[in-house]
């Protein structure tokens, strides 16, 4: 009986403790989408659409940045809501080791980080492709469960799966941004 109310005694502790940490995350999911004027629901719905559980999110903050973006027109060398290219896109998700109002080209953003494996892929890793046949001319960031959000000239800024035919067939590497 004594091994049976400690079992019990345990399960409730860890539940009680992974309660606690939903609730810290629900707390600060609340506060990023309120701090950037999201719907909260929307944002939710969104991810959970396209396979991407926010709840494993390491950075919140960056899937309510690409979730402002969605559905951005793509337009080669922008900015703003108004169209943005794939390379200043990802300056605006990656803003703390870019400058914003910087500018460089898919293959340039490559140099400037480590290579990493495909199958060692983590949250805000850059993903190269060759769409042109040129070598990279295309860069995206990597959420997670084989998602990535990049600016495309067909669909403006959106979130695509790096297991699709297209993106499987073009992709050259990925890189971390070095520190």
């Amino acid at each position: 009986m004594k091994k049976i109310i400690l079992s019990l005694l345990l399960v409730t502790s860890l539940l009680t403790n992974q309660s606690y940490a939903n609730n810290g995350f629900c707390n600060l999911l609340e506060k990023v989408c309120s701090q950037k004027n999201i719907n909260l629901d929307a944002f939710s719905d969104f991810f959970q659409k396209v396979g991407i559980n926010i709840t494993k999110a390491t950075d919140v903050a960056m899937y309510a940045n690409v979730f402002k973006w969605l559905y951005t027109p793509y337009r080669y060398g922008g900015k703003t809501e108004n169209g943005i290219d794939c390379s200043n896109y990802v300056f605006k998700l990656t803003s703390e080791a870019f400058c914003a109002d910087s500018y460089a080209t898919s293959s340039q953003l490559a140099s400037m980080t480590d290579y990493v494996d495909k199958e060692d892929l983590k949250e805000g890793d850059l993903i190269f492709f060759n769409v042109n046949g040129g070598g990279i001319s295309h860069v995206g960031v990597y959420l997670q469960n084989g998602k990535f959000t990049h600016s495309c000239s067909s669909k403006g800024v959106t979130v695509s799966s790096i297991d699709e035919a297209y993106w499987s067939a073009r992709y050259c590497r990925a890189g971390r941004i070095k520190k």
